[in-house]
């Protein structure tokens, strides 16, 4: 992510979307030199709620992929530095276990068989139909090991990561996506100062442009609107670390 101007947000001021599993509020790598179709791709799957980062080569996706702790990975096996399957050979031997779509348009028996016994944990054969991309993603997030808690509950606040919703009292709140992922985030790591950097990793890719203060307007509005619903929960900064989600601090001698 780069930083400077306010980053350019399509779903930043819609409704929350389509719903997907608990691990719908992670990060996906896609790994294609294609601008066509990796802008396809990440539109599709940032239409999922999803943060994606796209890179075109495979020495930048490695050293991405050792850095950035990454739900999944999309990756062509047509890449301009080095052919795919090596790419996800290398991951395997430096212990990278993240799951792995390989996308590419060869699609004969042996090709599949020889991406999924190089590591890969499903395949993709283009040209592919939209709705086959999102179930096959889909379902590798849903796998045992992604799978989160779905309720996060902090006093009267419950976050839904299924549904993709956030309510007090059983009242739903008004949340655009990035002021979800942000609730999500600190409930998910509640009493537990967040550092404003994983805050800014978790809700922007690299090419997004973030400015300075991005975090600190979101988390001004989040605490409004959390005030506004009567949350016995409430966001602290903590000046120079980060921000962290905890229960409210009544009054001494104050009955629950």
């Amino acid at each position: 992510m780069t930083h400077g101007g306010a980053a350019a947000d399509p779903a930043e001021g819609a409704a929350l979307g389509e719903a997907l599993p608990a691990a719908a509020q992670a990060r996906i790598l896609v790994v294609e030199d294609d601008r066509d179709v990796a802008g396809l791709v990440g539109r599709e799957l940032r239409a999922l709620g999803l943060t994606v980062d796209v890179i075109g080569f495979a020495e930048e996706a490695l050293l991405a992929a050792r850095a950035t702790d990454y739900a999944l990975m999309v990756i062509d096996l047509g890449l301009p530095d080095r052919d795919g399957l090596e790419l996800v050979r290398e991951m395997r031997k430096r212990a990278i276990a993240t799951p792995i779509l390989m996308m590419t348009a060869r699609g004969k028996v042996e090709d599949k068989v020889s991406g999924l016994a190089s590591g890969a944990d499903d395949y993709l054969v283009k040209p592919f139909a939209v709705p086959e991309l999102r179930a096959r993603v889909t379902a590798l997030l849903r796998r045992p090991s992604l799978m989160k808690e779905s309720r996060l509950a902090v006093a009267n606040l419950v976050v839904d990561r299924d549904a993709l919703e956030a309510m007090v009292d059983g009242m739903s709140l008004p949340l655009t996506r990035k002021q979800f992922q942000l609730l999500e985030l600190l409930a998910r790591r509640k009493n537990h100062m967040t550092p404003k950097r994983m805050i800014e990793e978790a809700l922007y890719s690299f090419s997004d442009e973030v400015s300075g203060n991005a975090i600190e307007a979101h988390v001004y509005k989040l605490r409004q609107i959390l005030r506004a619903a009567g949350a016995e929960a409430e966001v602290e900064t903590r000046r120079g670390i980060g921000y962290r989600l905890v229960e409210q601090r009544r009054p001494a001698g104050v009955d629950a």
